[in-house]
């Protein structure tokens, strides 16, 4: 059987019981392995959430003109502070942004032209949140914000973290 045409094919020759159960074997433990990483991942509840006061006077804010705050607070139990941009509408309600671009998680910035820019891959953003440009699978994320006796509180993770900017 020298010449390839006198080989049996591949798929005509019967598989023996000890390769058929090692084919099986393998495909049941891929099975198992990705499943249990699916079911891990949906199995994870979210952090809790709670108010925390926003360090800014809304008075001062001027329509359309994005400013970064700090925050700090409690949220069940656990401290929480960190940051997030605000922006006064001319309805004259007041939108909060989580400070972390939803592609990668990268600290963004206010541009001179009313846009929000993350430099880590070259998304930018309107001051409504929505992707104009880049990778971004989504809008800017927000936070709802209340007014509680003139002191503007923002409804926060408790497992919050305002990423680093890039050196």
């Amino acid at each position: 059987m020298d010449d390839e045409t006198d080989r049996p094919s591949p798929l005509a020759t019967p598989m023996g019981r000890r390769r058929a159960l090692t084919v099986i074997g393998s495909s049941a433990a891929w099975i198992v392995l990705l499943e249990g990483c699916g079911s891990s991942a949906t199995s994870v509840s979210p952090a809790p959430r709670g108010w925390v006061a926003a360090d800014v006077d809304t008075a001062g804010l001027t329509t359309g003109q994005p400013v970064s705050v700090r925050f700090a607070g409690s949220v069940d139990g656990s401290p929480v502070a960190g940051s997030a941009w605000l922006v006064k509408r001319t309805s004259g309600d007041t939108l909060a942004f989580d400070p972390r671009c939803p592609h990668a998680q990268c600290a963004y910035e206010a541009t001179d032209d009313a846009r929000f820019a993350c430099l880590c891959h070259e998304a930018f953003f309107d001051l409504e949140g929505a992707v104009l440009s880049g990778p971004p699978p989504r809008p800017l994320d927000r936070f709802a914000v209340r007014d509680v006796d003139g002191r503007l509180e923002l409804d926060v993770p408790a497992d919050f973290s305002t990423p680093r900017p890039k050196a």
